[in-house]
This record gives structure tokens, C-alpha cells and sequence, in this order.
């Protein structure tokens, strides 16, 4: 009989001692937190802008709008996999160096696009798929380096990555939002200095390589597929990968697509809205993050994450009334507040349950549920229910379905028993 998901938590493979400690450990994980910070930022920005490239610029309809954020998502479920094999055989510090070069030259190829008055759905197009492979690499890469930098504390180190990432991408969507003022192109050219800035800070870091003798070996598919297997084979994992994928169709999709059309059709509203709207979530999010910052633990983190999941579902389910926009403003920033309490629960045992040489990839299948299940079933399908049906039923079904996916978690799965 496989262990309970409660006894296989004192199985942790997760190893404190591998951390850099003391004054180093603190200086590594303050550089990598300010390398997170860089990279958010931009992502909030490009959240805004490409958004609104496509709305407001475009005047796309709302299946395209659907497709053009999946074509940003869809990359991750053909590469993050390999992503993970990748960061698992490789200098991880190294590697997001690169990484953030090549997202720069995307940026500055798209601000080239709006200046030579060159800008069409397919150029968004070829811009999100390359920027969604580059996060696919990015992802597993920077999450497998958390643990390098953690130190003894990881829900700790977690949550502090939690709020960076959340913050800063607030603070992006602000910055994006004075684009009303500035104009679109200064705008996007401070999102390429931005991702560019990421590259002297992540470069104050050690050397991350492999620890394991993997990268002696030529890669193969058996290896891209590994995480996977781990996943699998523990007793705690499934059912929170589950959850996750649930949040990628149901939560991420809506989110992505619904939102701006809600601005621009229900609301009448602009950049400047839609910049609020992305600005409310995080809010929520680093309220929470703060709060489990200052606890340090979090118990029954399987009980939290459905908890967390009901709660983000009633936000939804209020925004479906129809409400004034200061009123969804506040709906998104407490979903937001459930939002901090699922991610942190679900990274945290990801972290601990994944062995050091296969973190990456483990790590890897846990995006693959967020960003794989948005891009291929949630965004497409939230814009084909916009188009029939409104933004405002399409956020309703959202909410009543995440209501009985948590329902089955909880009567047929060990996920409540999770510590």
C-alpha cells in the first residue's frame, strides 16, 4: 500500500543543507530575488501592453484575442519539459542570463514592429510564441535555483519569491498603464531596458550548475519525460497537479482573455483600466504573501490550497454579477489574496518533494499545469464562450466549475490530508 500523502510529507527531498548559508546565502538569494524583480516587472508590462496591442490597437475579436494568448502559453506545453531537462544539465545562472538576452531581442523586435508601422495580428502572434518558449525555459530554470539560494527556510525563501514576483509585476502593469500618457513605443522600449537589467543583476550570483554527473550524458527523451515519472511515483503530488491544471483552464484563461474585453466593452475603458485590473490581482497577492512571510510555516497546506481555490472561485462568481468597476477592482485584489495562499502551498511541497537532480523537471510539470492547460484549453475556450455568451456568464461558468472541481479533490482525492 503507498503511503499516505500525510507520511510521505517526512520524505522531503528537499535538503537545507545544500543551501548557501549565512552572509553569502542572504546576499545570493537578496540577488536572485532583485533577478526575479527584473523579469516580473517586464512581465507585467507585456501583460498590459500585448493585451492591449491586440484590443485596442488591433480591434481583435474576442476569439482572437483567445488565440493570441494561447499562442503565448502554448510554447510551454511543448517545451517546458525540456525546459526542466535543460536547467537540470546546465548552469542555471548562466542559462537565465541567456535567457533574458533573447527575450530583450524579442522586445526590441516588437517595438521595431509598432515604430515601422508594421504591426498585425500575425507579428503578435510570432512574438508570443517566441517569448512564451523563452519562458518555457525560464521557469523551471529560475524555480530550480530558488532552492540553491533558499536557505533552512524554505516556505520562507518561497513565499519571498511569491511577493517579488507579484509586486514587481504590479508595479509593471503600473508603469504600462502610463502608456496613455507616453505613448505605446517609450513604453515597450522600457520593457526591453527592463528584461536587459535582469542580466548584470543575475550575474552577481554563483555558478549553479548540475549536481548530479546528468550533464556528463548526452540528453535524451527519456530524460525530458523524467519529471513526469517523479511526479507519478509520489503519493502527494497527482492530485495538487490537478488542482493546478484545474486553475490554468478555469482561473489563468479567464483571467488572460476575459479581462480585457470586460474593459473594453463592458466598462468602455482603456489601457489605464485594464493596467488597474492587472494591478488589483497582485495587490491581493502580496497582502497574503506578506502575512504567510511573517508566519514563516503553513500547515495542512492540501486544506489550504482548496480552500484558497473556493474562495478565488466566489471572487469570480461576484465579478459574474455585473459589478461597477471600483467593485471588481476589489473582487480581483481579494482573489488575489486566495491566489497567494494556493501558489505558495503548491510550490512549497513541489520544492520539497522533488529530488535535487530532478528538480527542474518536477518543477517544470508543475507550470506545465498552469501555463500548458491556460494556453491550450483555457484561453481559447474563454474566448469562444466571450464571443457566444459575454464575459460576464463566461466568468460565471468558470466559478461554478472550479466549485465542483474542488468538490471532487476533496471527497476523492488525499489532497485535504496534505501537510
Amino acid at each position: 500500500m503507498p503511503p499516505s500523502p500525510k507520511l510521505a510529507q517526512s520524505q522531503v527531498a528537499y535538503d537545507p543543507a545544500a543551501s548557501q548559508t549565512g552572509d553569502r546565502g542572504v546576499a545570493s538569494y537578496g540577488w536572485f530575488i532583485a533577478g526575479v524583480g527584473t523579469w516580473f516587472t517586464a512581465a507585467g508590462m507585456q501583460g498590459v501592453l500585448f493585451s492591449w496591442l491586440v484590443v485596442g490597437e488591433l480591434h481583435a475579436k474576442a476569439e482572437w484575442v483567445g488565440v493570441a494568448q494561447s499562442a503565448m502559453m502554448v510554447p510551454s506545453v511543448l517545451l517546458i519539459l525540456l525546459g526542466g531537462a535543460v536547467a537540470d544539465r546546465h548552469d542555471r545562472r548562466t542559462l537565465l542570463i541567456i535567457l533574458h538576452l533573447i527575450a530583450t531581442l524579442f522586445s526590441i523586435g516588437l517595438v521595431t514592429a509598432v515604430v515601422s508601422a508594421n504591426l498585425s495580428l500575425p507579428v503578435l502572434l510570432i512574438y508570443a510564441l517566441g517569448m512564451g518558449s523563452v519562458q518555457a525555459f525560464v521557469m523551471p530554470a529560475r524555480d530550480a535555483l530558488l532552492s540553491e539560494v533558499a536557505g533552512p527556510n524554505l516556505m520562507r525563501a518561497v513565499t519571498g519569491l511569491t511577493l517579488a514576483q507579484w509586486g514587481t509585476q504590479a508595479l509593471g502593469a503600473l508603469i504600462a498603464g502610463t502608456a496613455r500618457w507616453v505613448g505605446t513605443v517609450p513604453a515597450l522600449c522600457l520593457h526591453a531596458l527592463m528584461l536587459l537589467s535582469g542580466v548584470p543583476t543575475l550575474g552577481k550570483l554563483s555558478p549553479a550548475p548540475p549536481r548530479s554527473g546528468v550533464a556528463r550524458r548526452q540528453l535524451r527523451l527519456a530524460d525530458i519525460a523524467e519529471g513526469i515519472r517523479e511526479v507519478r511515483r509520489s503519493p502527494v503530488l497527482p492530485p495538487i497537479f490537478l488542482l493546478v491544471t484545474a486553475v490554468g483552464i478555469l482561473f489563468i484563461g479567464p483571467f488572460l482573455v476575459v479581462f480585457p474585453i470586460l474593459v473594453r466593452d463592458y466598462y468602455g475603458g482603456g489601457v489605464g483600466q485594464l493596467a488597474l485590473l492587472n494591478m488589483a490581482f497582485p495587490v491581493g497577492t502580496i497582502l497574503a504573501s506578506l502575512v504567510l512571510l511573517w508566519r514563516g510555516r503553513m500547515h495542512r497546506k492540501g486544506m489550504a490550497q482548496l480552500l484558497a481555490l473556493l474562495f478565488g472561485a466566489g471572487c469570480l462568481g461576484l465579478i459574474a454579477l455585473g459589478l461597477p468597476l471600483w467593485g471588481t477592482l476589489a473582487a480581483v485584489c481579494a482573489w488575489g489574496v486566495g491566489a497567494a495562499i494556493f501558489t505558495n502551498a503548491g510550490r512549497t511541497v513541489f520544492q520539497e518533494q522533488a529530488p535535487p537532480s530532478h528538480r527542474a523537471r518536477v518543477l517544470s510539470v508543475y507550470m506545465l499545469g498552469f501555463m500548458g492547460a491556460a494556453g491550450l484549453i483555457g484561453a481559447p475556450l474563454s474566448g469562444v464562450l466571450v464571443e457566444r455568451v459575454g464575459p460576464l456568464a463566461t466568468c460565471a461558468a468558470a466559478s461554478g466549475m472550479m466549485i465542483v472541481v474542488v468538490a471532487c479533490a476533496f471527497l476523492f482525492t488525499g489532497v485535504a490530508r496534505v501537510e
